[in-house]
């Protein structure tokens, strides 16, 4: 099984937790391993990614909710591509909040794994999701791209 650090190799181009020297459009979060099954980050939302005036939008909330279940799995070696992700919006989140991220793994069973993540401000949950990963047989395809 492959180490954290090894996994992050394999997604060195992320738009959401690239360093800014291989994506400098990436939104460079580092996620935390917080428990055996759990990761965290923090995002704080920037005008650039509001969708209605002063809201987040939805995709890059989306995007936060699955970095954060892909996060989960890497952290376990695991390297795994999203099947099916369920997005609950409860709350909208401001430009300008400070969003606390968590993704934990529910279960997992033949290389099929059940995860949820959330997005919260001030420790209320705003966005919830829960996501079905595979890996897939012969392994996630890389390829050599250009720097």
């Amino acid at each position: 099984m492959k180490t954290y650090q090894a996994c992050l190799q394999s997604h060195a181009h992320c738009v959401v937790c690239s360093d800014g020297n291989t994506n400098p459009h990436s939104l460079q979060l580092r996620f935390e391993l917080v428990a055996e099954n759990e990761v965290t980050a923090e995002y704080q939302v920037d005008k650039k990614h509001q969708g209605y005036t002063d809201l987040l939008h939805g995709g890059i909330a989306s995007t936060l909710l699955d970095a954060a279940m892909t996060h989960c799995l890497l952290s376990k070696g695991i390297e795994a591509l999203t099947a099916e992700l369920n997005v609950r919006f409860h709350t909208p989140i401001l430009v300008g909040d400070t969003v606390q991220i968590i993704g934990h793994l529910i279960s997992q069973r033949r290389g099929i794994y059940l995860l949820e993540a959330t997005l919260s401000v001030a420790k209320q949950v705003c966005v919830k999701a829960t996501g079905k990963f595979i890996q897939p047989k012969g392994g996630v395809i890389h390829r050599e791209l250009p720097i």
